[in-house]
This record gives C-alpha cells, sequence and structure tokens, in this order.
C-alpha cells in the first residue's frame, strides 16, 4: 500500500503541475474544485499559485477538511444544475469525478442489472449534461478522467475490466468487495473515455497524461484570459 501512495502522491504533484501549465492561472483567481473531496489537489496547486478555492461536493465528509485548509465548502444536490452563476469561477477543476456522474446511485448497486445499452445511452446523457454545466460556471476549465484504454482499471486494480459490459463488471466486484485489496463498496458507478469520447463532450483541447508510455489519464481543458 505504501507503493500505492507514493504513486498517487507522484501524480498528484504531476497533475498539480500540469494544471499549472494548461491553465495559466493568475494569484487571486477563483477556483471551483467540483467533487473536490477533501481539497488536497486543490491545496497541491495552491502550494504553486495563491488561489481563492470553493469545494464543492455531494458529500459532506470532508468539509471539516476543507474548511481547516481555508476554503469555502459548498454542498452539491446529487443531479442537476450547478447551484452556480454563469462564468462564477475564474477556473473549474473536475479532478477524477466525470466518468462516475452515471446514472442515480441505486442504480449502480452490483445487487443492480441494468441492460447495457440503457446503461451506456443514460450514463453518457448524464455526463453531457455534466460537461455542459463546468462550461458555463467557468471561464476556464480543467477536467481529468482515467483513460479507457490504461489496462489496470483503477477503481477495481486489476486489469481490463473497463471492457466488461456493466453487468459483468458488477458481478466480478461482488467477487472483489470480498476478498480483494481494492473495494468499491458495492457501486459500479463509472463509464470511462477516450481522448476522442472526451473531446466529443467538451469539444476543446485534449490532452493525455501518460505512464510508462501507456495513456494513464485523458485532460479536457479550455484557458480564458
Amino acid at each position: 500500500m505504501k507503493i500505492l501512495a507514493s504513486l498517487r502522491e507522484r501524480f498528484h504533484a504531476a497533475r498539480a503541475d500540469l494544471f499549472i501549465r494548461l491553465l495559466r492561472p493568475t494569484p487571486g483567481a477563483t477556483l471551483l474544485d467540483l467533487g473536490g473531496g477533501d481539497g488536497s489537489l486543490a491545496a497541491r496547486i495552491c502550494e504553486r499559485v495563491a488561489l481563492d478555492v470553493t469545494v464543492a461536493d455531494i458529500e459532506t465528509d470532508h468539509r471539516a477538511a476543507v474548511e481547516a485548509r481555508g476554503f469555502r465548502y459548498v454542498q452539491l444536490p446529487a443531479s442537476g444544475p450547478l447551484p452556480f452563476r454563469d462564468r462564477e469561477f475564474d477556473l473549474v477543476l473536475c479532478n477524477s469525478v466525470i466518468e462516475h456522474v452515471t446514472l442515480p446511485k441505486e442504480r449502480c448497486r452490483t445487487t443492480a442489472r441494468v441492460d447495457p445499452a440503457v446503461w451506456k445511452r443514460e450514463a453518457r446523457a448524464a455526463q453531457q449534461a455534466f460537461a455542459k454545466e463546468v462550461a458555463r460556471v467557468g471561464r476556464s476549465y480543467f477536467v481529468q478522467t482515467p483513460h479507457k484504454h490504461f489496462p489496470i482499471d483503477q477503481h477495481v486494480l486489476l486489469p481490463f475490466v473497463q471492457y466488461l459490459p456493466h453487468n459483468a463488471a458488477c458481478r466480478l466486484v461482488s467477487w472483489t468487495d470480498r476478498f480483494w485489496i481494492k473495494s468499491c463498496w458495492g457501486i459500479v458507478d463509472w463509464e470511462l473515455f477516450t481522448a476522442s469520447s472526451l473531446g466529443a463532450l467538451f469539444r476543446g483541447p485534449i490532452h493525455v497524461e501518460r505512464f510508462l508510455g501507456l495513456p494513464k489519464s485523458v485532460v479536457a481543458y479550455r484557458r480564458r484570459r
């Protein structure tokens, strides 16, 4: 587990550097960290450039940690439009979130069954609506998501799980949640992207992060002055 933690730190540091390089934020700019958890990636970015940060998430578990960093916290509704004005923020950071914007969580449980065509259609519709909201509330944005063709599925830490139909992935996770080192807590809620499928949502520049020459994640971004 120390190796995984070390890799995570390395990847987050590199992602903070990439955010700075692609968006070129100026000190004091407003940053919305969508689905930012405890705000750790935003904090790492602020070590490089001091920003005015709001962390927004549907969970409340990290509110105290976010506020201890000096950031504002906003609880989001589970679905629907974001509770912010058009272009309210100079920057939007969305790190490993959009792949989880799919169906309502009760339909993502490993005990539920969803027709694969219905899953794909409804998941992409939800992700498209979310992408429009990101573009609406931020003048610039940085949306990162795991790349579908990286051989290890980062949610299960097993190879090629991302190519399974949704119901097959649910059956596998029902087993791995009991016996494997990585638990998904009974939820399979992700639908992954390639560079082209993410680009189809945002219709702007795309950057591919690589690890050992393999496409590890993909970033859609927009930089506005």
